[in-house]
């Protein structure tokens, strides 16, 4: 093997008078709006058997340090009336957030307690090492045995403040450790200081996994739970955090009548909140959002119906939470406020758009007629195999095209990129992504798009993949491997 392998040796619910309150008022609210002739979508889910929105317990660094244990085993998994087999952290399904600071050192002991198949750790959306005991996706953790990760997050560079996340990445395991459960939030700590709106706002995670309990479903959760109960005050400002930190779904989300404005993609600023009703998440991506609470009543978040694959019928609409506002209307505008915020100074974005290209290269997404085996330019993932040799201090264009009728995504560890074009549509991005979903091919053509990847950061020199983060995808071999060097 070569030397880049190394084999491996509640927070509690809100308490009930709140939320008897709450939904009190949410009710009166309803019968008030109701009373008016105005339709909402789901007026019976205003009642006592919503949970809230719990929030993931978090650990946070202290003095510059993160030290974390991290055990993977199996444990049953409820959710709502489902109940599954699942692969978890630290009996959790729902572990813990990991916050650090630029600067810290993260330490993390991996303790493989799965009865069968190796596991390991990726920090998702990093620009840190490669290499050694850092975001090395070729340490394999045996059953039984712990690997101790140690990660360095650069104090001064291309590492911003923003929301990752963390999941297993040994080719052939991920798909069923990462549906059993084992995914978890990471946050770099610091947003406020590119947009100051946020320092006084609450922070709300929104953390979306799905499950496949078996006879065809898809379960999709928030934080552990099934449609809970979002609570806002009308014109209050939340700053919420979503992330698809799930193995393979890829879904529009919606949340009627709520005001969002998105300041972050895949943890990466955007030069001033933008407004939007929608957005795709394909699984590994994230968005951070302000949310402005709307007139009193209730509203659905969920996924409208969306036919991934060709071949098969559209995926269900899901409602996957319920945002109830209630209670005194917080005054003043908050929506000017949020508007006038700016990034100040340069950003990463910038020095990508004015670079030069230094190389341009294609990647061809395709598959075997039974689906049984997932390619790049024709081959499959052999982690002994170099597949792209990139020059530190270069920035390339890469045109990543999918062949097949579903949906695919691209992602690159170590490295954000600028996506240019979807469809031979130009997009004028104003942020970075790390992660990005490709449209399906269709009878006429394939579906495309075209990136910019800087591979700027010393940081990176090392050797890291890419690939389809439908994670089952990548695990029939729809991956390659890339070496950084100087």
């Amino acid at each position: 093997m070569p030397d880049a392998v190394i084999w491996g040796c509640a927070m509690p619910a809100r308490q009930a008078d709140r939320r008897s309150v709450l939904l009190g008022m949410a009710k009166a609210s309803l019968t008030g709006l109701l009373g008016t002739g105005m339709s909402l979508s789901r007026p019976e889910r205003a009642n006592a058997t919503l949970e809230p929105l719990t929030q993931p317990p978090e650990m946070r660094s202290r003095n510059g340090e993160l030290s974390v244990t991290l055990t993977a085993a199996p444990r049953p998994v409820r959710l709502g009336d489902i109940e599954f087999p699942g692969l978890l952290y630290n009996d959790a399904y729902l572990p813990p957030v990991l916050r650090v600071s630029l600067g810290d050192v993260l330490r993390v002991r991996l303790q493989n307690d799965l009865p069968d198949g190796f596991s390991n750790l990726h920090f998702h959306g990093l620009s840190v090492s490669p290499r050694g005991r850092s975001d090395n996706v070729f340490v394999r953790v045996s059953p039984g045995r712990e690997f101790a990760y140690e990660v360095i997050i650069p104090r001064a560079g291309r590492q911003g403040p923003g929301l990752f996340w963390y999941h297993p990445h040994v080719h052939g395991f991920v798909t069923k450790q990462i549906l059993g459960g084992l995914s978890g939030g990471l946050v770099v700590d610091g947003s406020e200081t590119l947009f100051p709106i946020l320092k006084d706002l609450p922070e709300r995670f929104f953390l979306i996994k799905h499950a496949e309990p078996g006879g065809g479903r898809e379960v999709i959760s928030v934080n552990g739970q099934m449609n809970p109960l979002v609570e806002i005050r009308p014109g209050e400002l939340q700053f919420w955090r979503i992330a698809n930190i799930g193995a393979t779904l890829f879904s529009p989300f919606k949340i009627d009548g709520v005001s969002l404005y998105v300041i972050a993609t895949d943890g990466h600023p955007l030069s001033r909140p933008r407004k939007i009703s929608d957005f795709l998440l394909g699984p590994g991506q994230r968005i951070d959002v302000i949310a402005v609470g709307p007139p009193a009543g209730e509203y659905r978040m969920g996924t409208p119906l969306f036919k991934n694959m060709a071949w098969r019928d559209p995926f269900p609409a899901q409602q996957i939470a319920t945002v109830v506002s209630a209670g005194l209307r917080v005054p003043g505008n908050g929506e000017a406020a949020i508007v006038e915020q700016r990034v100040a100074g340069p950003r990463w974005i910038d020095e990508v758009r004015a670079s030069p290209i230094t190389r341009q290269r294609r990647l061809v997404y395709s598959r075997t007629e039974d689906r049984s085996v997932f390619m790049i330019d024709e081959k499959v993932i052999d982690e002994n195999r170099v597949d792209q040799t990139v020059k530190l201090g270069d920035t390339e264009e890469w045109t990543i095209v999918n062949t097949d009728q579903q949906y695919h995504s691209f992602h690159i560890h170590q490295t954000p990129f600028l996506v240019t074009e979807v469809n031979g549509v130009p997009q004028n991005d104003d942020s970075l992504r790390d992660t990005m979903a490709i449209p399906p091919a269709t009878d006429a053509q394939p579906g495309v798009i075209k990136v910019i990847i800087p591979f700027t950061d010393p940081e990176i020199v090392g050797r890291f993949v890419y690939h389809c983060h439908a994670v089952d995808h990548e695990d029939k071999g729809m991956m390659g491997t890339v070496l950084v060097v100087n």
